[in-house]
């Protein structure tokens, strides 16, 4: 920040001579107070980062969450359905 804070007292690009225009009262300082400029433009992109990872997490969680409960469940049911087969294979003989 405190780069982007002396770059708007910068002179070294500034041009000198007599030629000046007569628009040019004062030299040119740029816009750094308004909008925030760059970093106000990465303060977002972190604040946006910050809530998508937030956000990833949490489906992640949930998502794994729901496989282990799926996965339990498979397994009984497996191993009921493999019992039911050695049961009926049994009567069968």
């Amino acid at each position: 920040k405190e780069f982007y804070a002396k770059a708007g007292e910068a002179t070294a690009l500034i041009q000198s001579g007599k030629q000046m225009p007569e628009i040019f009262d004062s030299p040119y300082k740029g816009m750094q107070a308004e909008n925030g400029g760059v970093i106000g433009m990465l303060e977002v992109i972190e604040s946006d980062f910050a809530r998508l990872e937030a956000d990833t997490t949490a489906a992640e969680a949930t998502a794994q969450k729901e496989y282990d409960t799926f996965m339990t469940e498979s397994k009984v049911d497996k191993a009921a359905k493999s019992t039911d087969v050695e049961h009926k294979t049994a009567k069968k003989q």
